[in-house]
This record gives C-alpha cells, structure tokens and sequence, in this order.
C-alpha cells in the first residue's frame, strides 16, 4: 500500500507544477498521506534562481506546520498566498526575497492571506527576513502603485506575526484590511516585527478587531504618502477599530507623521472605535508624531475612545501632537504620562501640540472642537513660543476656543521650567480675539411662511444676485396659484455654457425637473399654471462653474444660505429676518484667496450702520447678542465693490438664525406662529 501511494505522488510530482522538482518526494508523500504533520520547503524543492513552485505547493499542502529550512541563498520568490490552519516558521536568518522582475501587478505582495484563520508566520531565534525591491517599483516597467505589500491580510482571523522583518516592500509592511465587506481582521497577534523602508506605510490599519502589536518597530518609511510608521485609516463605514493594542513599539525616522488616524469614513459607524497605545516611542519622523482625525462634521462624528498612555514623541520634525476636526461630544481622547521632546522644527510654522479649529476644510462646516484629556505633558523645547496653539484648518480663516481641553504641560527651555495648566480659561487668556462660534441653523421649509402675503398677479423684478456654481431658491405658494419665474445663466471662464438642469422640489417631496438651453440662457421662463399643495417650493439649478441669477417671480422668494452662498460680482442688498427669542445670531464674509474682495457692511432694525468692514479676504463675522439690546426684526446686509482690491469672487454665511435672505424687504419667510 505504502508502495502505491509512494507511486501516486510520484506521478502527481510529475505534472504538478512546483512538486516535480522535489527533492525528497518521499517524505512529500507522508505529507500528503497525513503521516507527518510537519515538513520543511526544501523537500519540495529549492532553486536559487526562482522557488515560487516549490513555496506555493509547499503551503498548499496544507501541512500543519511548515519550516522555511536555511538554504546557501535566499528563497527568490513570487506573489505566494497563505492557506488556513497553518503554521509557517522560518529558521533564523532565513530571507525570503522578492524576484526581480516579477510583482508587476499594482496589488501584488510578498504574503498575502485572504478570509484565512489560524495562520501564523514566526521567525526563528534573531528571526527572518521578508525582503521587497522596493526602488524596482519605482522604475520602469512597472507602474506606480502603493499597494506591493510585503503581508496583506484582509479578513483574517487568528492570525500571528512573530519575529521577521519586512523590508522595502511596494507598499506597506503589513497591510491588515478586508476582502470581504463587512469583516474585519479579528484576532491579530503581531509580536518582535521590524517594518523597515516600506514605500506608503509600515503599518496600515484598516479594519481590525482584537489586534494587539507588541515590541514592533516601524521605521524609515518613504515614497508615497501618507509615509507613516503606523496608519488608521478605514475605508468604509462597513470597517472598524476594536479593541487595537499598540505596546511597547517604536515608530521612527518615517517621511510621514509617526502614528496617523484618519477616520471620517467610519465617523457614522455603529461599532466605537477603541484603540490604546502604551509606552510607545515615537521620534526622528518628518511629519508630526501623532495625528487623530476623527473629521467629525454636522453629518456625524466618530464614538468610542482612543488612550495613549505613557508615551514619548522627540525630534519629530512637523511638530509632536496634531487633533484636528474632533466634535467636543464624540471620541474620547486621553493621554496619560505624555513626553514631548524638541518637536516642531520651525519655530514660526510649527508646535509642540496643535489643535485645528475653524471652519471644515472646504465645506463650511461648524464643528465644536474639544474634548480632550491630555493629563501631565512633559514638554520639552528649544523655542520660546507656546507649547500649544491653535490653527485653523487649509483654506479657513478663522479660529474658535476648544471646549473641554484639559491637562498640564510641564514646559522646560533650557533651565527655565514652567507649568501651564491648560483649560478654557487659558484658551481665553491666550486667544482673546477668537471669534465665538454660533451654531448655523439648517432650516425646514415646512416650517415658515411668508411675512406678507404676495400679489401673484404681478412679477417682482430682482436686482442682479449671481449665484456661482449654483442657484437656489425658496418660492411659497398657495394652492391653485400661479407660480412664474424667470431666470438667467451667465458663461463664465472658458467652459461652454451648455444645458443646464433645474429641479423643482414640491412641498410634500415630489420634483419636478427641466432644463435651461444654452440659447434661453438670457431669459429663462418657467409657469406652474397652478401650485398643487400650499407650503415652499424648492428650486435648485446646477450651472457647474458658471453663475445664475433670478430675474423676477410672481411668488415670495428668498435665498437659502446653506450652508453657504457662493456669489460673483454682485452688490446690492439682502434682508434676513432675526426672529424673537433669538440669543445669538452671526454674519460671515469673505472674499476669494489672494487677491478678491468684498465690501460689507450691516444695518439694524431701526436703519443704523452697526458694522462695516472693507477689502474682505480672509473670513470676517458680524455677530450681536440679546445682551446687546433688541436684536428681533429685520436686517439688511449690503455687499460693495472694495476700496482698493479686486471685486469677483465672495462667500457669507448666516449663523444662528434661519439662514434665509430676501432681496426685497417685504418679500421674507418668518418661522410659522
């Protein structure tokens, strides 16, 4: 019998691809018959030219446990893909190396274990190698890409890494994401593993649920962005950070931030995030130590907590700590027995610790920046500047006060030693011209009326409001009238003008769609003969890069600031309607980055210029209280052409009241009795 089976593997040896060059097909064949439940590579075979085929069979086997044996040279190898229920150790300074030439596929890896369980990959003694050709990749032929990665796991569970490097890999170190939706890497064990020159990260974090990385190195990372030692990043909403234990790692010399969170895509995710970091040491980093960006926004913020405890960032070039875009009431964010050591290399640019607040970046959002814990934080400085400031996001102007930020920093320059106790009242102390923050306000349209009643048999003529991008407009109607508008769409740059599409939205939801051609663009007529529900009517028309006017109606029409309204070359003025009660209301103005501005200026119920500003770039705010006297009525906002600058381009936003502007002081929207 043992003859026969002996005879099989024989003759499968002989047409199965890498198991016809094995070198001991005897002891294959107690492999395959389940007599040995361990094997080395090399009885499969070796060639020091290319051992894909002897590898990939000798994983495929399924042996229990596989040892990559010491050879004269390198296992020169290909893409291999790991099985389940297998343990694959490598004798120590065993190197496994990528072959030149091949990898030529974007996603290409060294190791990759897609939906497997039970896996681990252990080094021997001093351990083993996993060896990209990282400046290959660089190169033609092949393309750019960033994701060779030396191990990619997606979808794992019960997998350990223990004791191997993983050198100059195309992409990251160690990839961990998913290959199918919705299921995380679970049950990860990464122990004693050095992440040396990788092209995008050591480390990508994608999805990961009970992950726990202990006295790891990542280091030396460079060539394609982000370049961090470690990243959390997910993809999707479908992706989690659960239960993520970082120990006892070091993080160094990357051209990137040291450890990275970036989480807006799970900022809406049912499952909280929780990640701890403890006595880690990150330094030598081009980018900034540590940066948490939860990219809260009014459209949700990320839940559950993240600790780093006894942690240590020194030299770190960009800068040690950056929290940016972090909603006071979501993630936690505690740290515990902080160092920071001369990080922050451009003593004007940079800072031990930074916070960005402001306005999101590009969307005009308002999120209430705070939350955070930093406990004691040892800092230590070259720079006679502040340990901690805070910064506006790209492309904002403007700052506000943290809430709940709360810790102390025990500062030493030099011989000098001072403890700053950091709290809401040192925020106000330090930054006294912040511009206070006022929610804005997203209105319903079922819940406003018009202030007085409109005579629908005669069409109001509008001044010229160029809305760019855009056009959006709220018309209240009563049953059974007439609704006629009339716009007009103006060519801007060198783009054609083309069809441009409008929606009509109904009051109870259904819309209405049609087009403005390029040769009515001058004067655009629509009729509703007869409106057939009372209540507001939304239209919105989309003329991409170009700029959109309402010439007339016969129906009351304001202008819906949401969350902003981007104008062009347009003066005039606009009525906004403050209602009783209202605490708090702002205006914000800006012009267009560097050169475009905007003249403003703000009339009071009783006709008073309260305010005026001219040569608006940056953002500037009007804002006025209950506490400053009656601020009920209405409002008049008058834009000009600036005293000395260019005049297109301007932006405003209307803070804490129904963001709703009129362009004729009888025709506003009121919030219904």
């Amino acid at each position: 019998m043992q003859k026969l089976l002996l005879a099989l593997i024989l003759c499968l040896l002989s047409v199965g691809g890498g198991l016809q060059a094995a070198s001991q097909p005897d002891m294959v064949a107690k492999v395959v018959s389940g007599e040995l439940r361990e094997a080395k590579a090399s009885w499969w075979g070796f060639d020091p030219e290319d051992s894909t085929q002897f590898l990939q069979a000798a994983i495929r086997s399924k042996v229990p446990r596989l040892i990559v044996d010491q050879q004269a040279s390198s296992w020169i190898t290909g893409p291999l893909f790991l099985e389940s229920d297998q343990e694959i150790v490598f004798e120590e300074d065993v190197e496994l190396l990528a072959k030149a030439g091949l990898f030529r596929g974007n996603g290409d890896s060294l190791l990759t274990a897609s939906n497997k369980k039970n896996v681990k990959l252990i080094g021997i003694g001093k351990g083993a190698v996993l060896r990209m050709r990282k400046s290959d990749y660089h190169a033609e032929p092949y393309t750019k890409a960033e994701w060779r990665h030396g191990l990619a796991l997606r979808s794992v569970e019960n997998v350990t890494v223990e004791n191997l490097s993983i050198v100059s890999s195309g992409g990251d170190g160690i990839y961990l994401g998913v290959a199918t939706r919705g299921v995380p890497c679970r049950n990860v064990t990464i122990k004693n593993v050095v992440c040396d020159d990788n092209n995008r990260q050591g480390i990508s974090i994608i999805s990961a649920d009970k992950l726990l990385m202990e006295d790891c190195t990542f280091k030396n990372t460079w060539g394609t962005a982000p370049a961090a030692g470690i990243d959390f990043e997910p993809n999707g909403p479908d992706e989690q950070l659960t239960d993520c234990i970082i120990r006892r790692c070091i993080i160094e010399n990357n051209d990137g931030n040291g450890i990275h969170f970036y989480m807006g895509e799970i900022k809406n995710s049912l499952k909280p995030i929780s990640v701890r970091i403890e006595d880690c040491t990150v330094r030598g980093n081009k980018g900034i130590g540590l940066t948490y960006i939860p990219d809260d926004s009014m459209d949700g913020s990320l839940q559950g907590s993240c600790e780093l405890i006894n942690c240590r960032f020194e030299n770190c070039e960009a800068g040690g700590i950056m929290i940016g875009e972090k909603h006071v009431d979501s993630s936690t964010l505690t740290f515990r027995e902080t160092s920071i050591l001369n990080c922050g290399k451009d003593e004007k640019n940079t800072s031990p610790i930074e916070v960005r607040t402001g306005e999101k970046y590009l969307e005009y959002e308002f999120v209430d920046f705070g939350g955070i814990d930093f406990g004691v934080v040892r800092v230590t400085d070259t720079f006679d500047r502040r340990p901690l400031v805070i910064k506006p996001f790209v492309q904002c102007d403007l700052y506000r006060h943290p809430l709940n930020v709360r810790g102390t920093l025990q500062l030493r320059r030099g011989d000098k030693t001072e403890t700053v106790e950091i709290n809401n009242a040192w925020f106000a102390r330090e930054y006294p011209d912040v511009i206070p923050w006022i929610p804005p306000e997203k209105p319903e349209s079922e819940r406003f009326v018009p202030l007085e009643k409109a005579n629908v048999d005669v069409d109001t003529k509008f001044p010229p409001v160029w809305q760019r991008y855009q056009g959006s407009y709220w018309i209240y109607a009563e049953k059974g009238t007439p609704i006629r508008f009339a716009l007009a769409v103006r060519q801007l740059g060198g783009n054609e003008l083309g069809t441009n599409t409008g929606v009509l939205t109904l009051p109870g939801g259904e819309t209405r769609k049609f087009e403005v051609p390029a040769d009515k663009a001058g004067n655009f007529d629509y009729v509703l003969e007869n409106a057939p529900e009372t209540g507001v009517y939304r239209l919105s028309v989309n003329v991409r890069g170009h700029a959109i006017q309402m010439l007339r109606c016969n129906q009351t029409v304001v202008l819906p600031v949401v969350p902003r309204m981007a104008l062009i070359s347009t003066t005039g003025t606009f009525y906004l309607h403050v209602p009783s009660g209202t605490k708090e209301f702002g205006i914000r103005v800006r012009g267009d980055q560097p050169n475009e501005a905007i003249k403003a200026s703000v009339v009071d119920p009783s006709g008073k210029t309260v305010w005026m500003a001219d040569n608006i770039v940056s953002a500037v705010q009007f804002d006025r209280t209950a506490q400053d006297g009656k601020i009920e009525g209405v409002w008049q906002i008058v834009l000009d052409r600036p005293s000395r600058m260019a005049f297109e381009d301007n932006k405003f936003s209307i803070l804490g009241v129904p963001p709703l502007l009129g362009l004729n002081p009888k025709q506003l929207l009121i919030p219904r009795p």
